[in-house]
């Protein structure tokens, strides 16, 4: 199986070419410069030049792929991100995404896969959610159900079959965001921001460790299954809980809690919104279709191996 990527250098990206090479799948990567031809070649991955605004560049690369994944993003890791921060990802969304899918079109690929996010139809009340919920967008996730629709019509239209992963909350040793708040852990300046008045409501997550969420991709495109599927791990966890067992496995102390309120004029609204809105569900439907299991099945699994690797990415 000939697979395209585009978002090949990202964390998810670079995964994606190790683990279908593994596999035996020739890859083709999507670089914009001679640092990413050298992260997609030392992956065992083809680069290829090119620009997800240029849909000709693209057809170029995809030229006889069978699998056509997006799964570059451009999430801002800024403490307190900006509108400006916002717009390059919602871009990539859109944008990418209508390019991406013409381009899977003309090259005739069998089947495209869409990376998105759970938390696009996690529900006002904060209850437990799977695929069948309706979208429930705020100003991050708006340009991502965008991309699932865009995604929709043109498999409706094209040739392939179309299979959206929503993914959990991501994290690894090397993704900077979780180098970031290990830092802050370490040095005191990673609160809980809890909801409520009282900052004590803790918000539920669904992470997934970055490795697992490659796996995913590979076994969506092995199994060829369609549709919209969530990619998480076992096991919801608190973002307390979270960040309290992250800071054991770091050795640093316990962290301190703040109210929401109160942090917004640190972090922003949508940090703080995304921190308090809890977004429980479930892997169940991926894996009844593919068989896909985690390797680590909990956050506790997952975060003991990236404490064990984070000193080692910075």
């Amino acid at each position: 199986m000939k697979v395209f990527v585009a978002g090949a250098t990202g964390d998810l990206g670079k995964r994606l070419v190790e683990q279908f090479v593994a596999r035996g799948h020739t890859v083709v990567g999507l670089t914009r410069d001679e640092r990413g031809d050298e992260i997609v070649r030392d992956r065992g991955g083809e680069p290829h030049r090119g620009d997800l605004f240029d849909v000709a560049s693209l057809v170029e690369g995809a030229r006889g792929a069978d699998v056509v994944i997006h799964a570059a993003t451009a999430i801002p890791t800024a403490t307190k991100p900006s509108a400006e921060d916002w717009e390059r990802n919602d871009r990539l969304r859109r944008g990418g995404v209508e390019n991406l899918t013409t381009a899977a079109t003309r090259v005739g690929a069998d089947q495209y896969v869409q990376q998105s996010v759970v938390w696009v139809a996690r529900r006002p009340d904060g209850s437990p959610f799977d695929e069948s919920a309706p979208r429930n967008t705020d100003r991050t996730t708006e340009s991502a159900a965008d991309a699932e629709r865009i995604t929709e019509t043109a498999a409706e239209e094209g040739p392939f079959d179309a299979t959206i992963l929503r993914c959990g909350w991501f994290y690894a040793a090397d993704s900077e965001q979780t180098t970031t708040i290990a830092e802050n852990l370490e040095t005191g300046d990673m609160p809980i921001v809890g909801g409520g008045l009282l900052g004590r409501s803790d918000a539920v997550v669904s992470p997934i460790h970055v490795d697992d969420a490659a796996s995913a991709f590979v076994a969506a495109a092995q199994e060829g299954v369609e549709g919209t599927y969530h990619v998480v791990d076992d096991q919801p966890v608190t973002v307390a809980d979270f960040l309290e067992t992250f800071a054991a496995y770091l050795d640093a102390d316990e962290p301190s809690r703040i109210p929401g309120w109160l942090a917004r004029l640190f972090v922003g609204k949508d940090n703080v919104r995304f921190f308090t809105s809890s977004m429980p569900t479930s892997n169940a439907a991926f894996h009844e279709a593919t068989g896909w299991k985690p390797e680590y099945p909990t956050y506790e699994d997952g975060l003991a191996a990236v404490a064990a690797g984070v000193d080692r990415e910075r």
